[in-house]
């Protein structure tokens, strides 16, 4: 899928994307560049755990200091998202192959969330993209 451009055009293409064969991040930053959207990037190599998961996605998107470190803070603050106001957000997950075999279970529930905090931000009118990535 290299066609971001178009996708990112539209608030209503907003959803979750699962790409496999790995993304050309300069175009892929372009992409999300050109249409004023907030790139997040978030490296999930490394994790093997919900724990450590939710850390990192903190981390990448400054949650607030009142972030719970569970699934249902984890939704709450991505359809939230007041502390770092932008015209629409592209959260970038790579390497996640690494938590989804040691965790199936919770790589369940992130997708619900996922596609849950995707599909209220369509229903609010604001792109949001998130993309999983294997590399």
């Amino acid at each position: 899928m290299d066609d971001w451009v178009n996708i990112f055009r539209s608030y209503l293409n907003s959803g979750v994307f699962i790409v496999n064969n790995g993304i050309n991040i300069g175009t892929f930053k372009k992409a999300a560049s050109e249409q004023t959207l907030e790139l997040i990037h978030v490296d999930l190599k490394k994790v093997t755990g919900k724990a450590d998961l939710l850390k990192k996605v903190a981390h990448a998107l400054y949650f607030p200091e009142y972030f719970g470190m569970n699934w249902d803070a984890l939704e709450d603050c991505l359809t939230d998202m007041s502390w770092r106001p932008a015209d629409g957000y592209v959260l970038l997950l790579t390497g996640i192959h690494s938590f989804a075999g040691h965790s199936p279970a919770d790589m369940k529930i992130l997708r619900k969330i996922l596609d849950s905090s995707a599909n209220y931000w369509k229903q609010k009118k604001v792109p949001f993209y998130i993309v999983i990535s294997e590399s």
